[in-house]
């Protein structure tokens, strides 16, 4: 057996690399968790088919398997999201029938909620109960902070950041120093950094 034949085995490191990088692919470019296993033996079958390239005068395996992961993942985004095959063009009438397991068949329509319609065409970015909950949260934030802040961060959600200091009689400077950065920290401490911009 050679002594190089060792750089060209998947690794613990390969494998779990593969294993956590499908499991991001779920829910990006219509990818499921039914996908996953799948998605992982394209990247693995990737790799064994490009390891007998490996130079470890040019990078470190770990580096070399990185960037080959990463690299498949990208293309198997492209593939799955060009027009031809794009999952999101897939041609259905609303007002076709559809089998629901009931005794009579409904239009698609009724069973897309108001709530999926307004995340798929990005009125939101999360679901009804999540705001609901994010909003409860913001509000408990709102309502331990200072006058001052309380009015800035009311205003932030409708107004650009120039036109909040102007109204607030600030200079633009010192509203970032004083009042952003106090706001940014408040909702930090209650973990909501997150969603700050």
């Amino acid at each position: 057996m050679d002594t190089n034949d060792k750089q060209y085995e998947l690794n613990d490191y390969a494998l779990e690399l593969v294993h956590h990088k499908a499991w991001q692919l779920v829910g990006k470019a219509g990818f499921t968790q039914d996908d996953v296993e799948d998605i992982e033996q394209e990247l693995i079958l990737d790799l064994l088919e490009r390891l007998p390239k490996f130079d470890p005068a040019k990078a470190a395996y770990n580096t070399f398997v990185a960037r080959l992961v990463e690299r498949k993942i990208s293309n198997l985004i492209r593939h799955r999201t060009q027009d031809v095959r794009d999952y999101r063009r897939e041609i259905c009438s609303l007002n076709e029938d559809i089998d629901v397991g009931e005794d009579e068949p409904k239009q698609r329509l009724s069973t897309i909620s108001q709530d999926e319609q307004d995340i798929r065409w990005g009125k939101y970015d999360l679901p009804a109960e999540e705001r609901a909950h994010l909003q409860m949260d913001v509000d408990t934030v709102l309502a331990d902070l200072p006058p001052d802040l309380r009015q800035a961060a009311e205003l932030l959600q409708v107004h650009p950041i120039a036109q909040v200091a102007r109204e607030m009689g600030v200079p633009h400077a010192t509203f970032y120093d004083n009042h952003l950065t106090r706001l940014r920290e408040a909702f930090a401490a209650k973990g909501l950094d997150g969603y700050l911009a």
